[in-house]
Formats: structure tokens, sequence, C-alpha cells
């Protein structure tokens, strides 16, 4: 801590985390498909044990500048923490991130990026997967992103609260997924409408990118909606379509409107209610 005090400062936008649903281009910008105008602040997440919460994180840097990057948390190994470069796509609407290549912490990365430079690249990009694992108990822990340029450096802190709920085992098919020029929660209604329609995904995608991980958080949450639906006293179908800007399951599920007059992030409120529900139900002791 006193080294990092002694430190010379980095500009306050050097370093960004934002939700699974704010991904963020080469140059430092979200991308169009999936930016809103507020997106949620990432202070003080809630997780569920035996689940991922996962998050970006966008490094704008000055080109030939080495730069590492660490996470940190207090107290030590409550998590599991895995990071994986976001390598860019060029397509037609533009560069997008979406391959995931898994990245040692802590992770080193330098502009122009190589061996594939893009032209005026002046951001790195990275998937941060964060794991509770079953046993954990409920308790509040400091976790902390850290970026470290020359001799200056960033931090962006947060809380994680973990929360009693326990996410029961999932088994994560790869069905196919969105292409990579959909918003980025397109990749959440497969899952979603398998719980409230009762359909089936199909399909096979086996490569490890962005699309896959953000569908796998949405089928350990449905994973959670299952277990929980006997325990609630209501329409839990009906409470989560509310959160999806929906009354009317029959007509939702003939045509879900994947990019109707939600934001990107509506998904969260989804995330927000089970977890809150789940987490009234879990026994003490697990």
């Amino acid at each position: 801590m006193v080294f990092l005090l002694l430190a010379a400062p980095l500009p306050a936008q050097s370093l960004r985390v934002l939700s699974e649903f704010q991904r963020f281009d080469p140059f430092g910008e979200v991308l169009p498909v999936d930016r809103i105008p507020h997106p949620r602040e990432i202070i003080s997440p809630g997780i569920a044990c035996n689940a991922f919460a996962s998050f970006h994180i966008a490094v704008t840097i000055p080109p030939r500048e080495p730069v590492f990057l660490f996470v940190g948390t207090n107290p030590p190994d409550v998590f599991q923490i895995s990071l994986y470069e976001e390598l860019n796509t060029k397509t037609g609407a533009g560069w997008i991130p979406d391959a995931l290549q898994p990245s040692k912490m802590p992770a080193f990365g330098i502009l122009p990026y190589l061996p594939l430079p893009i032209p005026e690249q002046n951001t790195l990009s990275y998937w941060m997967d964060v794991f509770v694992p079953y046993n954990a108990k409920a308790q509040r822990v400091r976790l902390e992103v850290l970026l470290k340029v020359g001799t200056g450096w960033a931090m962006y802190p947060m809380e994680i609260r973990v929360l009693p709920a326990v996410v029961p085992a999932i088994q994560d098919r790869h069905p196919a997924l969105p292409p990579a020029t959909a918003r980025a929660d397109a990749a959440v209604y497969g899952p979603f409408r398998q719980f409230i329609c009762g359909t089936r995904e199909t399909g096979s995608e086996e490569k490890l990118t962005v699309r896959r991980l953000i569908h796998r958080n949405a089928v350990q949450d449905m994973a959670l909606a299952h277990l929980l639906e006997s325990k609630f006293p209501g329409d839990l179908r009906a409470e989560l379509l509310k959160r999806a800007g929906a009354r009317d399951r029959e007509t939702w599920c003939k045509s879900p409107p994947a990019a109707g007059g939600l934001d990107t992030e509506w998904y969260l409120h989804v995330r927000d209610f089970l977890h809150r529900e789940a987490s009234k139900h879990s026994p003490p002791d697990k």
C-alpha cells in the first residue's frame, strides 16, 4: 500500500470495469450495439455461492508502454479468479472483442498488439471471472483491480458481497449462440427462454468466447430459478418476465423482444431478483 501511495497516479480513465453486457472496442469505447446512457457502476456486486460473476476490464494506455494488470482480494483465497484477454475480430460493424485467451496474473500487455496490430488501438480489454465456492460464507470481500504503467498505478476497488444463495451444479451444453455482432444480452435469451417457455436450445459451439461465458452465467441463473420455484410464494416466471419488460408470457414466448425497448443491462435486474429471493430461502449453514 505504501508503494501504491508513492507511485505516480495514472489518468482517471485508464482503468474501467463494467458489466458483462458492456463490451469495449480497441479504442476505449463501449460497442455502439451495447452502449447505454447510464451503465451500472460496479461497486458492490453480489455473487451467489457455487457461481461465477463476470466483468469487462478496459485498460487505455499509451503506445509502446508495457503494462501489468493485477487482481487482489482481502481476505485472500475466498474466490477463484480467472483473467482472459479479449481478442478483437473485425466485422462489418467494426472491431468486436469476442474470442477469449486465458491470461496469467499479473497480465502483461503492450500496444501495438502483436501479431495482429489494429491501427489507432489504444485499449486492451480483459474478461474477469470471479468464482465463489459452494461453501463460502456470506461476507463482504474487498477486490481490487490494479494497473501498473511505468511508475504509475491505477486502482479500481470493489466490495464483493458473497450471498447466502447457492447455485446448483450446472452442465452448459454449449449450444449455438447469436453472432458476435448481436447485442451482448442476446446470449442470455436461450437459457432464459428455456426456463420461461419450456423451449430447448439446439446446435453446438465449443469456442471460448465472451458470448459463451455470458450464456454460461445465464444457465447458472436459471438453475437457481428452478431451485427457487417450489419455494417462491407466487408465479416466479411472471415475476422474471416483469424484469424482462413483458406482461404476457404466451405473447413473449412467441416472439421474445431480444433487441426491444430494454437496454442491454436489463438482465441484471433478473439476476438481482433471483439472488435476493434465493438468499431469503437459503439455510444459514447451506
